[in-house]
């Protein structure tokens, strides 16, 4: 690490490795922090929840649906079983985040959500309090660390069932609480890391100290029964997963052997707790949008949404269709003249967005460097999602002043908002060259 005597310097690599982020030539964080008033914080916080309960209520209805409906969602046929079930906790996702951005008018708009692997987590819950500690800023997430350990210990107490080893008179680790990712992912690896740290805190010394471990995907191995081994031989009671459904289910061995599927078994069959849970997958889909924009729009939807739920998705969703729908409204002649966004169904970071007009004609299209790098599943289908202007800002980072435009974030402890974060890209559209911008109230 090179210091260069800003506030980035302060930042602790063995909790944050990734500030100097391998194959880019600048630092990740920018230099400058964006201010944002109290009301606003508020109001994405509030929107953030109000949709979380819109999106737990769509998921039960998505639930109740064939094998058929799932497909033209775009849900991998090895999944579909899993997802007409509860979990432990009774919500589809643990820990999630919503993606907003402004309009030329500061008004939010909802652009995604992250309900299955979301990242930025030591971006939100540990470097934001070391740049407003340095800038001396207010910090909107000052109890978000504690909020996150409370959430945590209150999975754990759900989820984990603690047995004693009467030959020894001491709790048992023989099944341990298990954080796992692919360890060479260096993002992946210290967000998984900070999690695992953040329930060790939670717990405190009450338990052993292998009672939580982490282990990589590579070392874990998928027993006949289905449960899932770590290299000392013991089996995981709860796994948390920094590894996409999308992805897992389609995992086999170099022998042939279908991982996913037995994995999914053995989860089905009781043998471990998943987090986050399989029905995550569901709100993941960007598909899952283009459900809620439809339901809301149905004749159904009074039956289905109180008021209060519809004036949330009129003011915080955007106009969002299945392709073949927007095709409709384009032969009806139902679309003004603006842009629409087109996103592969399992996209991530940008990649394969398309900007569009009314009638479908390419204006542009993301570019992505090294996007065969990106870990995604193949798509077949897109949403179409109304394009916002966004008002620009200009921030200092390694490059110099840039402009650029914001995607504020809201991390979901369950139903609970808790902290926010941001990141800030040159491009319209953020892809992997986005900067993460720290946020203080205004």
């Amino acid at each position: 690490m090179i210091e260069r005597n800003d506030w980035i310097d302060t930042l602790d690599r063995e909790i944050f490795p990734f500030v100097e982020y391998p194959g880019f030539e600048n630092r990740y964080p920018t230099i400058d922090m964006v201010g944002l008033a109290e009301a606003q914080l508020d109001e994405l916080r509030e929107a953030s929840e109000k949709l979380f309960r819109i999106f737990c209520k769509v998921t039960e209805v998505f639930q109740k649906c064939s094998d058929e409906f799932m497909e033209d969602m775009e849900i991998p046929a090895g999944m579909r079983s899993f997802l007409h079930r509860q979990n432990m906790l009774g919500l589809p996702t643990w820990l999630s985040r919503f993606d907003f951005v402004f309009d030329s008018r500061r008004r939010l708009h909802m652009v995604e959500i992250n309900a299955d692997t979301p990242c930025a987590v030591i971006e939100a819950f540990y470097g934001n309090r070391m740049a407003c500690r340095y800038y001396r800023r207010k910090n909107p997430n000052r109890d978000s660390y504690e909020e996150l350990k409370d959430w945590l210990k209150y999975i754990f107490d759900r989820t984990y069932s603690i047995e004693v080893d009467l030959q020894r008179g001491r709790i048992s680790t023989e099944h341990p609480f298990v954080f796992s990712c692919f360890e060479d992912y260096v993002e992946d690896r210290g967000t998984t890391l900070f999690l695992m740290q953040a329930l060790k805190d939670a717990i405190g010394s009450l338990y052993p100290d292998n009672m939580v471990v982490f282990a990589s995907f590579y070392e874990l191995g998928v027993n006949p029964d289905g449960s899932v081994q770590l290299p000392d031989g013991r089996t995981a009671a709860v796994l948390y997963r920094l590894h996409p459904m999308e992805l897992l289910i389609e995992e086999t061995s170099e022998e042939g052997d279908a991982l996913g599927a037995m994995f999914m078994q053995g989860y089905q069959e009781g043998r471990f707790h998943l987090f986050n849970p399989p029905e995550a997958i569901i709100m993941q889909s960007k598909g899952f949008q283009a459900l809620v924009w439809s339901l809301a729009h149905s004749d159904r939807a009074g039956k289905i949404f109180t008021r209060d739920e519809l004036q949330t998705i009129r003011a915080y969703m955007l106009p969002s269709y299945f392709e073949r729908d927007f095709a409709v409204q384009q032969a009806a002649g139902f679309l003004p003249p603006e842009k629409w966004i087109k996103k592969p169904i399992w996209g991530r970071e940008g990649n394969g967005i398309q900007v569009v007009d009314e009638a479908g004609r390419l204006v542009s299209e993301k570019y992505v460097p090294n996007a065969d790098e990106v870990v995604q599943r193949d798509s077949d289908k897109v949403l179409v999602q109304k394009f916002v202007a966004q008002p620009a800002w200009s921030l200092r980072t390694d490059e110099g002043l840039l402009n650029g435009y914001l995607t504020l974030s809201c991390f979901m402890l369950g139903e609970r908002a808790s902290a926010v974060y941001s990141r800030f890209s040159p491009e319209a559209i953020a892809g992997t060259e986005a900067y993460w911008v720290p946020i203080y109230v205004k």
